[in-house]
């Protein structure tokens, strides 16, 4: 962090003074307060557990899932990636149960032919031309001749032929003959189709069992993890663009920390032996103190402290922030501007703007300009 000394002698410099000549901007009459930028994201390993029935149609070796007596003592390694979701899925110890299912062979009675094979269709479908209306103007399709002949339909024009069921000549429909209907083109008049569902087998596969005629059931523990992300751009007390203000090149610090060492407390003994547990992984076995490091900058500790707090079921956690200390100086002889001093990778260099009150004094007399305008305008018209 810059010291005051600093901080004066790089506005002094920014003021052209030759050789930063503290009689240029002097420390009597010199205001400096500190401004803290913060940007970055904390992700939590959110995990919940729960358990519910597995099944399985057919048979399925379960032989290389995880075993558990007790789901919420079971022991799992903290996530070497808080933000990447996971699923692990247990089976709870003696719980495993294959059996034959009910269907014995995999399969049922076909429900749509009830095992026939065959399903009914209609022998006959009216014709194509007629419909089965006025197929024969003579005899309408009963092959006994009427006493008056029907009209032809107005506006009718197909030709008429001689009916097969009456004999009148140019009467009949030219596509049935004067029947008003044709066989099915499905079942050829025979009243029956095979049966879509079954293809005439008569029997289906067992929808429980999917046509295997086992299945296997079990209590399954399901262990999930979802990242939640506190995503934060602050300042603290300097308007938001403050941040307009740095340049990647500055001297931001910043902290990346993982579990324990970004203030979460796992709750295992850093030292256990992971052979001790089958739960644990060697390689993700934390071995960190919990706290935020010691050396932190203590502005930077004491913003993110708040934000450290435990979340329900939370089993891993990583800190990225970035932070950036500005300095802000203000100078009862220079009331009209504000210098930030912002730090440097080799020197702090220095931003000026005007000040609140200037910026009012420039807002009133444009509203002063203004008005004045108008007034000289009406009183022209």
């Amino acid at each position: 962090m810059l010291s005051e000394d600093d901080i004066l002698a790089a506005v002094r410099r920014s003021l052209g003074a030759a050789g930063a000549d503290p009689a240029a901007f002097p420390a009597h009459g010199a205001r400096v307060t500190r401004h803290l930028l913060v940007d970055g994201e904390i992700v939590r390993s959110v995990e919940t557990r729960e358990e519910r029935t597995g099944f399985h149609p057919g048979s399925l070796d379960l032989s290389d899932r995880p075993r558990y007596d007790d789901l919420d003592g079971y022991a799992i390694p903290a996530p070497s990636d808080p933000g990447k979701p996971s699923t692990l899925l247990l089976v709870r110890r003696g719980t495993v149960d294959p059996r034959p299912c009910v269907c014995a062979n995999g399969r049922r009675q076909c429900p749509r032919c009830e095992g026939a094979g065959d399903v009914k269709c209609p022998a006959h479908v009216p014709c194509g031309g007629c419909e089965g209306r006025l197929c024969c103007l003579s005899c309408e399709g009963t092959g006994k001749p009427a006493l008056k002949a029907a009209d032809r339909p107005q506006g009718e024009t197909a030709t008429r032929v001689r009916c097969r069921e009456c004999g009148a000549e140019d009467a009949a429909c030219g596509k049935c003959r004067g029947a008003g209907r044709k066989k099915c083109g499905v079942c050829r008049g025979g009243g029956t189709r095979p049966c879509p569902l079954c293809k005439r087998d008569g029997t289906i596969a067992h929808d429980y069992c999917e046509g295997t005629g086992r299945y296997v059931r079990w209590t399954e523990g399901v262990v999930e993890r979802r990242p939640v992300v506190d995503a934060f751009k602050e300042t603290s007390s300097l308007p938001d663009r403050a941040f307009a203000w740095t340049r990647e090149d500055d001297d931001w610090q910043r902290v990346d920390a993982y579990g324990d060492a970004a203030g979460l407390d796992t709750g295992l003994d850093p030292g256990l032996d992971p052979g001790l547990d089958p739960g644990l992984d060697p390689g993700l076995a934390p071995g960190l103190d919990p706290g935020l490091d010691p050396d932190l900058d203590p502005g930077i500790a004491a913003y993110l402290k708040p934000r450290l707090g435990h979340h329900d079921g939370e089993v891993g956690r990583r800190v990225r922030v970035r932070h950036l200390s500005l300095a802000r100086v203000t100078h009862d002889d220079h009331p009209h501007r504000v210098h930030v001093v912002i730090p440097g990778p080799v020197t702090p260099r220095v931003v000026t703007v005007r000040s609140p009150r200037r910026t009012r004094q420039l807002v009133l007399l444009a509203l002063v300009v203004l008005v004045a305008a108008v007034t000289v305008a009406r009183l022209v018209s």
